[in-house]
């Protein structure tokens, strides 16, 4: 008896195979794909700013001294407002010449400097620190952008609802075609939108001090693309 040649066995194999109805592969099911997009909103929480202490004139050392004692009295209003101490960044002294260019360059003195930075939770007690830095006589108060505390949290959140918005879109689809939906097969998280640091809006100076901050709201975002399989 002849056996047939290996190539003509797998022909065979496979057509043997389809005749009695093997299952579909992945890639033969009917699927949809569709993108989804989910957000949450979100009122940020958490507040920085910086102060500068800055001094301008020819003596160095009693401009350090005036700068030293400007940000002391910062820290000493950080305790008072029981602003924690991880909370709260302060530079080094920053030593710089001050040059004057017309009609001709020549030194005219020095400007001495300080930073501090703050971080502090919930607008009342930012409201509270911008008032009493202003009172400490300190011109230069740059507000330094804004925080969501939970925006991992949040993001989850917009995940679930990226992944609801998609299985909503492909459900529509499925019963235009007049098809069931099935079961996810496959699912890809495109990322996540953070809301990046804002500043924070002053509002009509008739308002108390806490109201005329508005840090305003702002969205978390997720995106997913899903694969799903058609019944």
């Amino acid at each position: 008896m002849v056996k047939p040649a290996p190539l003509f066995a797998g022909l065979l194999a496979a057509l043997l195979l389809t005749a009695c109805g093997a299952p579909a592969t992945p890639e033969q099911r009917d699927t949809v794909n569709v993108s989804g997009e989910g957000s949450v909103k979100a009122r940020p929480d958490l507040f920085s700013l910086t102060a500068v202490a800055r001094e301008r004139g020819d003596d160095i050392a009693a401009m350090k001294s005036t700068v030293d004692d400007q940000v002391q009295a910062m820290l000493d209003l950080a305790d008072d407002l029981d602003i924690p101490e991880k909370s709260v960044t302060a530079s080094d002294i920053q030593i710089s010449p001050e040059w004057q260019y017309q009609p001709e360059r020549k030194l005219i003195g020095h400007q001495v400097s300080r930073e501090v930075t703050f971080k502090v939770s919930g607008v009342e007690r930012y409201a509270e620190l911008a008032d009493g830095l202003a009172g400490l006589g300190l011109k230069e108060l740059r507000p330094a952008g804004s925080e969501i505390s939970n925006a991992d949290e949040l993001a989850h959140q917009a995940l679930e609802n990226a992944v609801k918005d998609a299985r909503d879109k492909a459900e529509i689809l499925a019963r235009a075609a007049g098809r069931e939906l099935g079961e996810a097969m496959q699912i890809n998280a495109q990322g996540y939108r953070m809301p990046q640091p804002v500043m924070m809006r002053a509002a009509s100076t008739k308002e108390d001090s806490a109201q005329s901050y508005r840090p305003g709201e702002q969205d978390v975002t997720a995106t997913v693309q899903i694969t799903f399989e058609l019944d």
